[in-house]
């Protein structure tokens, strides 16, 4: 399992993109495009890697870079059982070559314990759900970002913040968990909030250029306040920033 040590740059992912278009049965060509799309979007796979990489694995089951770029995104989604999924099958895979494989499979028992106690963490987190009002949702585009976070109500940086595709909103709607795995800083968790007794606010905002600053024309709503003890807000996107 050898892993390309390209620049992730706009324009490689471009160029991949067109060689993947010209050339969709290629599989070097169609993992190097899902993995630098992957490193590029901070180890998470959106619609366009992912189902490359569906289309890799649906031709070739057993393309180890493609289950380990899938095991990685699904553990950085949060998507834990899918993601020991394809640690399990990768070992399978691994184990039936012939070889001493014993340092790949340890890394992988390695990957899989990592996952287990990220999964412990993400269970001690707050489940948002957010909403926009339907008068707002002509005014949201395909390529828009989505930004949730928990913050201090007296200010400061976030405990715990997510930037997501728009595309996570269906029909309206989208569930996220926010918790120790999403803080900014090792030291600023919801942890360290709900020991501290801070006083909460969880904020939405869709942004059109990307930008973690609100800017004019961003869609967003009033942060709700919530306690330490709580585990599940509802959060409304009912207005546009002038």
């Amino acid at each position: 399992m050898m892993f390309l040590s390209l620049e992730a740059t706009d324009s490689a992912i471009e160029a991949l993109s067109r060689a993947y278009r010209l050339s969709p049965d290629n599989e070097e060509i169609a993992t190097t495009y899902a993995q630098i799309s992957f490193f590029a979007n901070k180890g998470q796979l959106d619609a366009s890697s992912r189902r490359v990489l569906q289309d890799v694995l649906a031709k070739n089951p057993q393309h180890e870079g493609a289950q380990m770029l899938m095991a990685m995104g699904e553990a950085r989604g949060s998507n834990f059982a899918e993601a020991q999924g394809w640690i399990k099958r990768l070992q399978g895979s691994i184990v039936a070559k012939p070889g001493d494989h014993t340092k790949a499979l340890a890394s992988l028992d390695e990957l899989s314990n990592y996952v287990s106690t990220q999964e412990k963490q993400a269970l001690e987190g707050i489940d948002v759900t957010v909403k926009i009002n339907a008068n707002l949702l002509l005014l949201v585009k395909a390529d828009d970002v989505l930004f949730v976070a928990i913050r201090d109500v007296k200010g400061g940086p976030p405990f715990a913040a997510k930037r997501l595709p728009i595309s996570i909103i269906k029909q309206g709607e989208a569930s996220i968990r926010l918790s120790n795995l999403d803080a900014m800083m090792p030291d600023r968790t919801l942890n360290s909030a709900r020991s501290d007794k801070t006083q909460l606010a969880v904020v939405a905002r869709i942004s059109h250029s990307g930008n973690a600053i609100a800017e004019s024309g961003d869609l967003s709503g009033n942060p709700i306040m919530i306690s330490v003890e709580q585990t599940q807000v509802n959060v409304e996107i009912n207005q546009q920033i002038p």
